[in-house]
């Protein structure tokens, strides 16, 4: 039996907003979340429909799923919020180069490794990260393919949970196995940053 797993964004800035678009154009239910609360998110929910819901930070990480579009200093204090986060996947879809501190607060380790350490007990997967908001949200049309989004974790089923739900988001979803190795190639400045691709439709 398939299990159904519930989803939630916490950050509304240009990436939370873009994901939370992206749910909208797919009919798939997301809850949206940040630290101002559920009132400042009104506009941007009654914009994109009943699919997409605003919500406290304590009721967005009840969810199975949780994308983390947070700055990336924000990440230590966002982890703290639970001692334990066994039973969730954490999207992990922040980028450490604009961090001024980043080399300090990394100590030779991946952004991936660090966020994990931030999360214990989670299944972390690196997805949704490699583009610009506003390409990552922009619509494909149909006959000229399917947005490419790459993913990395060191779980193969939590890379396969997001790999269904990007497909279900309307992507063509490449997994690149560990963090450590295909992951790599995800962290910002890498090879696959910044790299536009489309799949091509089926004839």
């Amino acid at each position: 039996m398939t299990t159904v797993r519930t989803s939630s964004i916490v950050g509304s800035g240009n990436v939370g907003s873009a994901l939370a678009r992206i749910f909208a154009r797919a009919h798939i239910d997301v809850t949206i979340a940040n630290t101002r609360g559920p009132e400042s998110l009104r506009d941007l929910t009654t914009e994109l429909g009943p699919t997409v819901q605003a919500a406290s930070i304590a009721d967005a990480i009840e969810h199975d799923v949780i994308f983390i579009p947070i700055p990336f200093h924000s990440v230590d204090a966002f982890g703290r919020t639970l001692s334990d986060w066994t039973g969730k996947i954490i999207v992990d879809t922040t980028n450490s180069f604009w961090t001024p501190n980043a080399d300090e607060i990394l100590q030779g380790r991946l952004s991936s490794e660090f966020v994990a350490e931030a999360f214990p007990g989670a299944e972390l997967v690196k997805a949704f990260n490699q583009l610009p908001s506003n390409v990552l949200s922009a619509a494909v049309p149909s006959a000229d393919g399917k947005r490419v989004v790459f993913i990395s974790s060191n779980s193969d089923t939590a890379s396969g949970v997001i790999a269904q739900l990007a497909r279900d988001l309307g992507f063509a979803p490449i997994e690149l196995g560990r963090i450590d190795e295909g992951g790599r190639l995800i962290q910002a400045q890498n090879a696959l940053t910044l790299r536009p691709l489309i799949e091509q439709a089926k004839s």
